[in-house]
């Protein structure tokens, strides 16, 4: 008799339906945790993207604007002795529309501390 009591009553265990609804809702409540935490990071990772890539779009054209600003330098200096004006002419007019690209890029600067993740404000390239 002792014997059936103790069968029954581990069927009973392994048939408790608040344990098996709460491991489904304990389940449900990581999958769900899981999903937005992925969607944060990714959305994270987009602004974090999209700022890089401001970042290197502006860094080509300073470099351009930069070695026509040092080409005008050295012809400055060799214009006293050879008389290179239209060579110089030529590449201020250069200068001119890479100054405007160069205006036009725009760099998002995401406000990390507004999003909640200070810890990204330290990697900036600025």
């Amino acid at each position: 008799m002792q014997n059936l009591l103790s069968m029954a009553s581990r069927e009973l265990k392994m048939k408790d339906p608040v344990v098996e609804e709460s491991d489904s809702f304990v389940q449900i409540g990581f999958n769900e945790g899981k999903e937005e935490t992925t969607e944060h990071y990714r959305a994270l990772l987009r602004i974090y993207k999209e700022f890089n890539e401001g970042v290197k779009a502006k860094h080509v054209y300073e470099v351009e604007v930069e070695k026509l600003e040092a080409k005008i330098k050295v012809l400055n200096k060799l214009e006293k002795v050879y008389g290179l004006i239209k060579e110089k002419e030529k590449l201020e007019e250069e200068l001119i529309p890479s100054q405007e690209r160069l205006a036009e890029v725009k760099v998002p600067n995401p406000d990390w501390y507004k999003l909640g993740e200070s810890w990204l404000e330290n990697r900036s390239p600025f």
